[in-house]
């Protein structure tokens, strides 16, 4: 029984058989997905996070905090197994690529809000079908109706996009999300009037926002976490990917921004930012932090639902539009699925991507990929028969070489926490050691309780 596909973002799409792009890029809220065409960036930005609030929160009436507007809307309605079913039953699966191939626009021929209608003139319209690319093969199955939830969001990779896209903002290197374009495109919203973008002569001057890093506060930050130092085996060491000078993060793998948005971003931002901007982050890390719980309450998990609407909406308030791609508006939906489906350690990409990373590794001719993978597993297959018939076989005793000095290679696993330092001990420091080492050694137990009473009496 299949109970659920779990894979990364695009995939979602190929497998659901829907748009994982565009206006409609949230598979969840669907043809409801709040989206906005940013016409400087030429992207989508998915906020609007105001209409998962309660009714009476105070953000719904906050104008100038976000896009002049009071939002009295409501969430979109997640849609069933049933009523996806109902929507793609005529729906025509036409694979491969057919028809005639349009002509690429240039950049210079987008003209503002008209920029996605000649691609999606005939289909972008509120019907439902707009947003399917295809009915999936899944609903051949007589069960996979009645799921509540049939694909997963991958809580890996979502968690890594925003931490990355957060750590690239904060720095501002060349990842950022805040550029002359993103304070443009402020200026053309009609939002955020101190942060719009000013002519200086030649130069485009931009306001610092409250997301802004000076020059000592970006080596702060780098240097805060270059000196973290963790237990063997509990990340990679971070600070060989950080270069102090230049203040830059670059090569972390997806775990290491696991423990970086969970442990160290809350630490390492702290007093570097306004307290309000700050104190969003680090809900945001705390967010992740008791969603990745191996044991956590339903009713807390309802709790992290309101919690997580409330946070993007902080965000909104603080970053540019630009900054919120569809992977920041994911993990609206990660604590409804934790709690119809259990822990997310269940459900993410980590073990898959381990295994990923084995069979990369028995490929040696990159023309036939596939053909290594499956001699290497045949291999394998071999080799573990093999074994399990020698261990029912008769055991061989091994004579064991005389004169081999013992080796014990276990005192040396792991790595150093710090440099190594040489010291010289005083006689009274080898005497106090020496003393230790005998008063607790089970040999000189006889001794010491015959010793005892004496000492004392000798100190009365």
């Amino acid at each position: 029984m299949l109970m659920w596909t779990i894979n990364d973002f695009p995939a979602y799409g190929n497998l659901a058989g829907c748009s994982t792009k565009g206006k409609k890029a949230c598979p969840i809220c669907g043809k409801n997905t709040h989206n906005r065409w940013l016409r400087f960036s030429k992207k989508f930005a998915y906020m609007g996070h105001r209409k998962f609030l309660k009714p009476s929160h105070p953000y719904r009436k906050k104008k100038a905090w976000f896009d002049n507007s009071v939002e009295n809307g409501s969430k979109p309605r997640v849609l069933t197994g049933h009523n996806i079913s109902a929507v793609l039953k005529d729906f025509p699966n036409s694979f491969g690529k057919g028809g005639e191939k349009k002509r690429k626009r240039k950049s210079n021929e987008f003209d503002g809000d008209d920029v996605f209608e000649d691609e999606t003139s005939n289909i972008d319209n509120q019907n439902e079908l707009s947003r399917w690319k295809k009915r999936s093969i899944f609903f051949s199955l007589p069960y996979w109706e009645e799921l509540l939830l049939r694909h997963n969001l991958d809580v890996m990779h979502i968690e890594k996009n925003i931490c990355e896209s957060l750590i690239s903002t904060l720095l501002h290197n060349a990842k950022s999300k805040d550029g002359i374009n993103a304070r443009k495109d402020l200026e053309d919203i009609g939002i955020r009037n101190d942060l719009h973008p000013e002519q200086r002569g030649t130069r485009m001057y931009l306001p610092p926002a409250p997301h802004t890093f000076s020059k000592s506060e970006k080596k702060k930050f780098c240097k805060r976490v270059y000196d973290f130092k963790g237990p063997d085996g509990y990340c990679s060491n971070i600070g060989n990917c950080i270069a102090l000078e230049e203040c830059k993060i670059m090569g972390l793998k997806s775990h290491d921004y696991h423990v970086l948005m969970q442990q160290l971003l809350a630490v390492a931002i702290r007093g570097l930012l306004p307290k309000e901007c700050q104190k969003a982050i680090i809900r945001l890390s705390r967010f992740f932090n008791t969603l990745c719980q191996r044991a956590i309450d339903s009713e807390k998990l309802l709790s992290l639902e309101y919690e997580i609407s409330e946070i993007l909406c902080q965000l909104e308030r603080f970053f540019p539009p630009s900054f919120f791609d569809i992977m920041i508006h994911l993990p609206i939906h990660l604590a409804r699925e934790a709690r119809l489906c259990g822990p997310v350690h269940f459900r993410w990409m980590y073990p898959f991507e381990r295994y990923m990373k084995a069979l990369k590794k028995c490929v040696r001719n990159t023309a036939r990929p596939e053909g290594c993978i499956a001699e290497s597993y045949l291999a394998e297959e071999c080799i573990a028969f093999c074994r399990e018939f020698l261990e029912k076989s008769l055991h061989v005793e091994e004579n064991e070489v005389r004169n081999v000095e013992f080796e014990n290679d276990t005192i040396l696993e792991g790595r150093p926490i710090s440099k190594t330092t040489a010291i010289m001990l005083t006689d009274k420091e080898k005497n106090i050691a020496h003393r230790s080492v005998i008063l607790n050694t089970s040999i000189m137990d006889p001794f010491v309780q015959f010793l005892s009473p004496q000492l004392i009496t000798q100190r009365h």
